[in-house]
């Protein structure tokens, strides 16, 4: 699906925004999806390890303040990680066919993933990126400039009101930055963040770009949710840990240690 030109700009600027991946049908199931992770976000009982991220899987993460009163705890819904466990919709987009096209070119036909995960951004819930890398550690990935890439599927049009993505060209140039990740003003003392742009999209479209792009985004001002569907991979080969996604171009179904069922939504 990548032209020759669309490959250059990716090498060249470390980022590409590729049109029209995903039909309006499938937006409008990973958008019904979605409107099922907020039900269960929503629920009093959920189990404290997926709230607090500590069984190593499934964590829903709501960054409420303290004084939260009687308000939705969805509005300060931040990230859902590795939702494909607990959704089929989530599971059937990560290995559709489509990413596989976009990223042969790019990191071959065997594929694992090291991230899963949904993002929100939902009105008055003040979430924000502030600027940051997406490190992974190692030695887990070998040489993540060649072999990592990082997918973001705009699952509601981003523009610059609801808090779309910004990015800085070639930052990705620079390497690992070896600053703490979203520490204020440590990316500032490396990059000119001045020269970021922003990351306009439409539902559909998927945002590409390395693990050392400089990245970050700014809370909705709008009325209307901006979700996001972000998935990372990595060429398997330079991989030792994470989550087969393809293995010789076939679709390879998501592991887990554990059933999740009592979590688990079903469509």
């Amino acid at each position: 699906m990548l032209t020759p030109t669309q490959i250059q700009h990716f090498h060249e600027y470390g980022y590409l925004v590729v049109p029209k991946v995903f039909t309006q049908p499938e937006i409008s199931d990973l958008q019904t999806a979605y409107d099922d992770v907020v039900a269960l976000a929503e629920q009093e009982d959920l189990p404290l390890e997926y709230l607090k991220g500590i069984s190593g899987g499934v964590h829903i993460h709501i960054q409420a303040p303290p004084d939260i009163g009687d308000v939705s705890k969805a509005q300060y819904l931040r990230k859902v990680q590795w939702p494909a466990m607990i959704h089929p919709t989530f599971e059937r987009i990560r290995n559709s066919p489509k990413f596989l096209r976009l990223l042969e070119p790019l990191l071959g036909t065997s594929l694992k993933q090291y991230i899963n995960q949904i993002n929100f951004k939902m009105p008055g819930g003040n979430i924000e990126f502030p600027w940051h890398q997406d490190i992974r550690p190692t030695p887990a990935f070998k040489d993540q400039l060649k072999n990592y890439v990082q997918t973001i599927i705009a699952v509601d049009d981003a523009t610059e009101e609801n808090g779309c993505l910004w990015i800085v060209p070639k930052s990705h140039k620079m390497g690992n930055l070896q600053v703490k990740r979203y520490a204020s003003g440590q990316i500032e003392d490396h990059i000119d963040v001045s020269k970021a742009v922003p990351c306009l999209a439409k539902a559909g479209d998927v945002l590409l770009f390395r693990s050392y792009t400089v990245h970050g985004s700014k809370p909705n001002q709008t009325n209307l949710p901006r979700r996001s569907y972000i998935n990372g991979f990595v060429r398997a080969s330079a991989c030792d840990v994470g989550k087969w996604a393809f293995l010789n171009g076939n679709p390879v179904p998501i592991t887990s240690d554990r059933d999740h069922a009592d979590i688990r939504l079903t469509i």
